[in-house]
């Protein structure tokens, strides 16, 4: 089974660089009567890496669910830097741009300018299985963990973020090969079943766990 709804959260930025289709232009600020010093702009002249993007899937024959690992590893270039507000606007190799505000823990957020070059490096794993019928879930929930480099050294960042959601299987199409979960919010959805999996092996009113776990890393570069 594939999850369409589940994957998300701190990936908008990587996700949001990497798709042209989501490019957004800044609006152009009206000149203020005195220049602030604090922001900076400036259009992006040398050519940024493409994207590199890889999805792997493995699962083991005959049994619900499996894993999906996703990396996405891109750079971007800060086109506009407002420190007093502790926020940039990147500018990914599709020329689309995003706004990411950064916490007071970036003790090195003084370094970045514009024109500095940012490493986007994210992953993401979505474990997907049925757990037995006499097995507890446990409870849904998420986590976050993130960490920067120490004052002095060049600005990098890593956020990592984990969640668990469970729904429940409400019916089956053994012909159609189908199977729909309903999620705490009350919605349903309905997903496809592998070829291999047996489904009179499980059981409408059975638990899907859904673990997602997701890694955004921003390093800025020297250029």
């Amino acid at each position: 089974m594939k999850s369409k709804r589940i994957l998300g959260g701190i990936a908008a930025v990587a996700i949001s660089l990497n798709l042209g289709a989501c490019a957004k232009t800044a609006p152009a600020a009206a000149a203020p009567v005195e220049p602030k010093p604090a922001v900076e702009e400036a259009p992006a002249a040398v050519p940024l890496k493409p994207v590199s993007e890889n999805t792997e899937r493995v699962f083991v024959e005959g049994v619900a669910g499996g894993v999906m690992l996703q990396t996405v590893q891109l750079e971007a270039e800060v086109v506009s830097v407002d420190q007093e507000k502790r926020a940039a606007v990147l500018r990914g190799p599709e020329g689309n741009e995003v706004t990411v505000q950064v916490g007071e823990g970036a003790v090195n957020f003084y370094q970045v300018k514009v024109g500095s070059r940012v490493s986007v490096k994210m992953a993401r794993e979505l474990v997907i299985y049925v757990a037995d019928e006499d097995e507890e879930a446990g409870e849904d929930g998420s986590a976050a963990v993130a960490a920067g480099a120490k004052k002095g050294e060049s600005p990098a960042g890593v956020v990592v973020a984990s969640s668990k959601v469970t729904s429940k299987i409400s019916s089956m199409d053994v012909e159609a090969r189908t199977a729909t979960l309903k999620f705490e919010d009350g919605k349903e959805e309905t997903f496809n079943v592998r070829p291999d999996v047996d489904m009179t092996k499980y059981s409408v009113g059975q638990d899907v766990v859904f673990l997602i776990t997701e890694m955004l890393a921003l390093e800025v570069k020297k250029i």
